[in-house]
């Protein structure tokens, strides 16, 4: 399978276009809330640009203990009205890819289930290719950072040779 390899700097740089499209176009959210663990460094660049506090929940489409993939994805973090309150709060859901939309609308919908929001979604990559999830029309926006074929992504957060994976992103972008 054909893979990609971005660069901390081509991210940061996609991520910056995409606040200023964000911010011109008048939506300011009260809160940037990451989904982990891909979410959380695409959050943390998005915030030096769009000031505001991130929260977090984490989800996983795998059981650690079979390795699979699991149909319904896995509550490992999740906020409640105790820790945080985001009723009447405009929150901008973060993610690094929008690959199947599983964990996407499952995030939404549970969200929505428990606040009543107005929710926006920003994906850093959005895999072109048939979605199996849906994003719910009660979602205000959906920011993405950029449009990507349907490949293998290895983030520069997930490497474990850093100085190869960058070498390796150089290659992908000549």
């Amino acid at each position: 399978m054909e893979k990609y390899y971005f660069s901390y700097r081509e991210i940061h740089e996609i991520i910056q276009q995409k606040a200023k499209e964000i911010i011109s176009s008048g939506y300011m959210p009260d809160y940037l809330l990451a989904i982990g663990g891909g979410g959380y460094i695409p959050a943390r660049i998005l915030r030096t640009f769009i000031h505001r506090p991130i929260v977090t929940v984490s989800l996983s489409r795998y059981d650690d203990i079979t390795g699979k993939t699991v149909s319904i994805p896995i509550k490992q973090q999740w906020i409640d009205k105790i820790s945080i309150d985001l009723t009447d709060k405009k929150v901008l859901l973060v993610d690094e890819v929008d690959d199947c939309r599983t964990t996407l609308e499952y995030c939404v919908n549970e969200l929505l289930k428990t606040y009543d929001m107005e929710l926006s979604i920003f994906v850093l990559h959005n895999k072109l290719k048939e979605k199996h999830g849906k994003i719910p029309d009660a979602v205000k926006h959906m920011f993405i950072g950029k449009e990507i074929e349907n490949k293998w992504i290895n983030y520069p957060w997930d490497a474990l040779d850093i100085t190869a994976h960058e070498l390796l992103s150089e290659r992908n972008n000549d």
